[in-house]
């Protein structure tokens, strides 16, 4: 299957959700609700893995080259991602084509506890500063986050997303997340999407979707 086709199953599907959110939800056509898209980076560089800049890998640029097509329709307002290199260049390529910069938090090269912010900073650092950043977007924003593993369910979870009970995992196309810790993430998942809509008046979401993009897509290909 060709790259395009990859990318525009996504793009059709998020065509669609819009149509359905826009007669389901009022506030949606009114402008009153954030819509967060997530990404987790794609494959990064494994033999820099122990260095300052961790870069995507041939793979993972090749994976992030089809976001920009797949997220063709959607107008953001604003682009996020976390203090690693391999979260910002998941994004490059859609902010790059609305011409918008990105703000990764915390930012590269400030001090953490007299320390620079590297690659090699704790991915959990970012979870506080990104999740305030995206609760703090007024109405009708629209913003692409790039993540990752170890972060995820815990921004997720700080929008409003409920976590499981304990012991339990989340059944499909719930309104949930199975843990706020990187346990549980599937580490080797480097295709998934989650498309968040959130009232700001309210505490939990409006909707929650997760995809996935590129399925069985090969760099190669």
């Amino acid at each position: 299957m060709a790259k395009s086709s990859l990318g525009a199953s996504l793009a059709n599907s998020l065509r669609v959700l819009a149509v359905l959110l826009s007669t389901a939800v009022p506030s949606v056509g009114a402008g009153q609700l954030v819509t967060i898209i997530i990404v987790r980076h794609p494959e990064p560089d494994a033999s820099q893995a122990d260095k300052p800049i961790v870069p995507l890998s041939e793979v993972g640029q090749s994976r992030a080259a089809l976001l920009p097509q797949t997220l063709q329709d959607v107008k953001f307002t604003h682009m996020l991602a976390t203090h690693t290199t391999r979260a910002r260049e998941a994004i490059a390529g859609v902010a790059a084509r609305l011409n918008l910069s990105i703000v990764q938090l915390p930012r590269p090269g400030s001090l953490i506890d007299g320390k620079p912010v590297t690659d090699q900073t704790s991915r959990r650092v970012p979870i506080e500063p990104l999740s305030e950043a995206l609760l703090a977007l007024p109405p009708g924003s629209s913003a692409l986050v790039g993540l990752n593993s170890e972060n995820i369910y815990a921004v997720l979870n700080k929008l409003g997303v409920p976590l499981a009970a304990e012991g339990q995992s989340c059944a499909l196309g719930s309104m949930c997340v199975p843990c706020a810790s990187n346990d549980c993430f599937p580490r080797n998942d480097f295709d998934r999407v989650w498309y968040i809509l959130r009232d700001p008046s309210q505490k939990e979401p409006v909707a929650l979707f997760q995809f996935r993009y590129g399925v069985g897509w090969k760099a190669s290909q």
